[in-house]
């Protein structure tokens, strides 16, 4: 891929680790607060799950980009 430009490549790899912080963000989020305003599951074990859930899939997420990061490097 020598000579190539990588810039979209680059900006993609970018907008994924950005991406994993947003679902991190959203699965803390979940958990902290305690108002839902009527959008959110009332708390309790499904909406704790939900955001376990968010975490795990934001660290997985950031775990991949960080691989491509080394990758790309």
């Amino acid at each position: 891929m020598r000579g190539q430009n990588r810039g979209p490549a680059r900006l993609t790899l970018y907008i994924s680790a950005l991406a994993s912080l947003v679902y991190l963000g959203g699965g803390i989020g979940l958990i902290a607060s305690s108002q839902s305003f009527g959008i959110l599951p009332e708390p309790g074990l499904l909406r704790y799950v939900m955001g376990v859930l968010l975490l795990i899939y934001g660290a997985f997420r950031l775990y991949r980009a960080y691989q491509r990061f080394q990758e790309n490097d």
